[in-house]
């Protein structure tokens, strides 16, 4: 399974991140099995429309599978336009995810304590999961290596149920009575007709 992913960086010069941290989390979410397709990236400054643009237009023009973005997750004054990452990320989002952020703080905390300082998110928007990363080399990567196993599973939910269209020869198998040799010229009465569109109908739902 081929996710086709995007990388939205958000960093600016009070708060860098480092190209070594891109290319480490596009290594390890590249690797078999997960197999993570970037097929698109973008850095970008702490701007919260500019955040919400993008996101959507990766999610509802796009169809990305999986969006993450890494930077702009820490505490900052409430009126202050940095840190914004994760109230942009709410603004476009339609589902919560909130046990991802959970489990990587939990993980990451252990041996880091500033992970408790993170506020990303993560959820849904269409068929789209996007998840929120720290900007710091060691916590973006301890906060990845805790939710790399879950992605793959989450974005297979996220896809259509693709259902083969019925064939003609498949509707016998499926109730319609088999008419006997004195009733073949009659074709099928009223009274069986309507049980096999009720069993028809029971079935599709």
């Amino acid at each position: 399974m081929v996710i086709r992913s995007a990388l939205l960086i958000v960093a600016s010069d009070a708060d860098p991140v480092l190209d070594v941290t891109v290319n480490g989390l596009r290594s390890l979410f590249s690797q078999a099995p997960l197999s993570m397709l970037f097929t698109e990236e973008r850095r970008v400054a702490s701007d919260g429309h500019l955040i919400e643009d993008i996101l959507r237009r990766w999610c509802d023009e796009e169809e990305i599978d999986c969006i993450l973005t890494l930077g702009g997750t820490f505490p900052a004054p409430g009126h202050s336009s940095e840190q914004i990452t994760p109230e942009a990320t709410l603004a476009v989002l339609e589902r919560l995810m909130p046990s991802l952020p959970e489990v990587m703080r939990a993980l990451a905390a252990d041996e880091e304590p500033l992970a408790l300082l993170d506020r990303g998110v993560a959820g849904i928007r269409t068929r789209t999961l996007i998840v929120n990363l720290p900007g710091p080399e060691e916590l973006a990567t301890r906060f990845a290596e805790a939710i790399v196993d879950l992605i793959a599973p989450i974005v297979r939910c996220l896809q259509p149920t693709r259902q083969e269209p019925e064939s003609f020869a498949s509707i016998g198998s499926k109730g319609l009575p088999n008419p006997s040799p004195q009733e073949k010229h009659k074709g099928l009465n009223a009274d069986e007709f309507a049980a096999f569109l009720a069993s028809r109908q029971r079935r599709e739902n």
